[in-house]
Parts: C-alpha cells; structure tokens; sequence
C-alpha cells in the first residue's frame, strides 16, 4: 500500500489551515458550518465517543474513544507535517463542536500499530474520559466486509481537499465496495462510499474517523438500530476523491488481528 498518501494529506492540512473560508462553486462555505463533503448534522449526544484529535489546538483527524483511556485513529495523523511529541496533542469526546463543550483531554503517548502498513494508530489519554466508549467489531466478525454493507462514518472534514475542518459534527452513510474501487485487499484494507455509487462522502480531516457498522443498521437520522461497532478507521485517503463519484475510500480493518493487537493494547477481552 502506498503510504505516501498520509504525507500527501499533511501538506493539504497545512494549506487548509492558512485559510478561513473555501469557496465552492460561486458561493462560500463557512469555516463554521459541518463536516464532511455530503453528510447530515450529527444530534447532541448520538455518537459522543466520537474524538476531534487537535495538535497544539488545531484539529487534525477524526478517532474513536474505544476504550476509557485510549482513542482509535490513524497513524498517518501524527505523521509528517505533525511531530509525534504527544505532550503537543489533545482529543476532544463527548461533542458535537470539535471547539467547545465535552471533555478536552491531553494524550499521554501514541501507539502505533507494528506494520507500517497498517494504518491504525491508539492515542493512551493521560486522564480517564467519562464518556461511554464506542465497541470495536468482534475479532470473528466479517459482515462489514462483505460487498454491499451498510455503515456509516462521521467528522469533522472539509467540503473539498483544500478546505478548513467544520467546527459541527456530520454524519454520511456508507457502504462496503470491491477492492478495485480503491486501494483494497492488502495489509486489512477494504473500500467504502456512499451507497449507489456515490463515491467518497469523505475528505481532508476526516481521516482516522471510524466506519461503523450495527446488525440492525441505522434509520434516517443515523441512530443505530442495535449496538454500533467501529469496524475500521479511515486512511490516508486519496483527496481527489472528495465527493467524487466511482472514487471510494480506503478503510483499515479493526477486525480480525487487527482488532486483537487493538484489545491487547487497550486491556480489553474480544
């Protein structure tokens, strides 16, 4: 897998922070408004395991609070452009405003898994968060894989892959794809987009954030019919891809092994 891509995102980040506003086909879209390139707004509450991972106050990626103390995101996120001193680093959970409200919380270290490749990265918090932590899919679970499941991602991404992150949460729906759709089939990797051949409903900032996937699937709203599980993470995405029709995303497994090295770090039985 090309991990170049990550480097890629890092330079794209730090030409999105020098802008306040990126204007979109004749009209601008506001650093304020939500996230991701085609989503819905997320309602107070639904998802507040969700993390904004912030660097020296600025927010990077997306994660999972899959544990009290420990976030689930990419590694690619403290890589490149970004120093990987975890002293520079907080994570927001427990809001839908990546600025304000919830539970800001500093990290303590980055444990990155041990295959480069691999693109999954546990941020240890140095306090404990309040929050309920999201469950990560069972180690035998392969439904999410299979072609045509549905799922649903989250975050606080850019409308195109030079814009700012949006300050509110969003939601988009998503659905598994085949491994030609994107970089698939190797070191855990599977492709997502928006159903019916949608393409990307992700971009910039979003990476790191988790596709997760519930038995019972979720209503129009997004809630979750049965218990949600992350059953993977976004990685260094293709950019270009933003919202682009036939052009789905990257997604690292958290399933099978890669969920056990998860729970071996985390202290947490499958």
């Amino acid at each position: 897998m090309d991990r170049r891509r990550g480097t890629r995102v890092a330079t794209l980040v730090l030409l999105s922070l020098l802008a306040l506003t990126v204007t979109l086909t004749g009209c601008t879209r506001s650093y304020f408004e939500s996230g991701t390139v085609i989503g819905e707004p997320v309602e107070a509450g639904l998802f507040p395991w969700m993390a904004s991972t912030q660097y020296r106050g600025v927010a990077t990626c997306g994660g999972a609070l899959v544990a009290p103390m420990w976030v689930l995101s990419a590694n690619h996120c403290h890589e490149g452009l970004f120093d990987g001193n975890a002293s520079d680093w907080k994570v927001r959970v427990g809001s839908v405003d990546r600025k304000d409200g919830g539970e800001l919380i500093e990290v303590a270290e980055f444990v990155d898994y041990p295959d480069d490749e691999v693109d999954l990265a546990l941020l240890r918090l140095k306090t404990a968060s309040t929050v309920e932590p999201v469950g990560l899919i069972p180690t035998d679970e392969v439904a999410p894989y299979e072609l045509g499941s549905r799922a649903i991602t989250m975050g606080w991404g850019a409308a195109n892959m030079i814009g700012t992150p949006a300050q509110f949460l969003d939601w988009t729906p998503q659905e598994t794809t085949a491994n030609d759709s994107c970089d698939g089939g190797e070191d855990g990797v599977f492709c997502g987009g928006r159903p019916g051949g949608g393409g990307s409903g992700t971009c910039s900032f979003d990476s790191g954030g988790p596709y997760v996937w519930a038995v019972d699937q979720f209503d129009a709203l997004g809630v979750p019919r049965s218990t949600p599980y992350v059953a993977g993470t976004l990685r260094g995405l293709n950019n270009d891809t933003c919202g682009v029709p036939g052009q789905d995303d990257d997604w690292q497994s958290t399933g099978g092994e890669y969920g056990e090295w998860i729970r071996e770090q985390i202290g947490s039985s499958p």
